[in-house]
């Protein structure tokens, strides 16, 4: 390489390092995000991949996170190229994903599983003379693990005078699942027209969504098989890739500005497969019965405070 490349690139790695220095001290220290705020469509798909990892990985993120990071720099200081690098950072970030392949499905049922849970402790709390909000607001303390930061905001959202529509409706868009749009769908109605019988709807809900719950576990356990053979094919595809970039002899090419674009097309491409393996072992969520609220429209009710 050039003087003049090699100046560019340590002044990328430079830039770099103070981001990622930046990034690492931030999710050292955690983020408290605003509850009444909804989140942004990012901010949104993040959760989604992070509820995606295994519990054992989820507690970890911010060091896999910041490990991806650091790993990400040494390989590009080490090789001199930035694709290197990035495809190094990527092989850490996505290994939790490429080994555990059904942990999204996992987390769906223990999110149904507590949404089963929270119904049945709304039916108790609530009684005569007690609105479906305060209902919840008072069991937002109680509310199960898997689902006690979604009910906390709304919750948060409703002492805050937001409107019980909209609140439940940003309640579904972060569930973002068939059955819990039933559990909203219920609130909206209950809402307007105030009916009695809240309590035995609640119950009845709660006894179906646990069956749908006992009845996805069974799913669950017939598709282990897909699930292991789809992470067998992802291991060995990385071990070859690994082996040959290790490879002077296949990867030596690759080590020019022309060669780090097709590099880079390359893992795209190897990327896009890895995540269609994953897509074909994952259950997907029931399909929604109610319309995802534009962003515009979260936006607005997220400054309307």
């Amino acid at each position: 390489m050039t003087t003049p490349q090699l100046a560019f690139l340590a002044a990328c790695c430079s830039v770099l390092a103070v981001l990622a220095i930046v990034t690492a001290v931030r999710e050292i220290r955690g983020r408290i995000p605003d509850p009444i705020k909804p989140p942004s469509r990012l901010a949104a798909r993040i959760q989604r991949a992070k509820a995606e990892l295994p519990e054992q990985w989820r507690h970890r993120r911010r060091y896999l996170v910041t490990t991806a990071g650091t790993v990400t720099l040494l390989v590009w200081a080490y090789t001199g190229w930035p694709v290197h690098g990035l495809f190094a950072g990527a092989a850490v970030l996505g290994l939790p994903y490429v080994l555990y392949p059904g942990s999204a499905a996992q987390a769906r049922i223990e999110r149904l599983e507590a949404l089963g849970q929270w119904l049945n402790h709304l039916a108790g709390v609530h009684t005569a003379g007690i609105s479906l909000t305060q209902t919840i607001r008072a069991s937002a303390k109680a509310a199960p693990a898997p689902i006690a930061a979604n009910v906390q905001a709304l919750a948060e959202r409703l002492r805050a005078g937001m409107d019980a529509h909209a609140a439940f409706a940003l309640f579904a868009d972060e569930l973002a699942d068939g059955v819990s749009d039933h559990v909203v769908l219920l609130f909206q109605s209950h809402a307007v027209y105030k009916g009695p019988g809240l309590a035995d709807a609640l119950e009845a809900l709660a006894i179906t969504i646990h069956q749908q719950a006992a009845d996805a576990r069974d799913v669950e356990a017939d598709r282990a098989k897909v699930r292991k053979a789809s992470r067998q094919v992802s291991v060995v595809i990385c071990v070859v890739v690994i082996g040959c970039m290790l490879n002077q002899a296949w990867s030596g090419w690759y080590a020019s500005p022309l060669g780090q674009i097709v590099l880079a097309a390359l893992g795209g491409a190897f990327a896009w497969t890895l995540s269609w393996l994953r897509r074909i072992a994952r259950t997907k969520p029931d399909p929604r019965l109610l319309d995802p609220l534009p962003a515009s429209h979260t936006t607005t009710m997220g400054g309307a405070r």
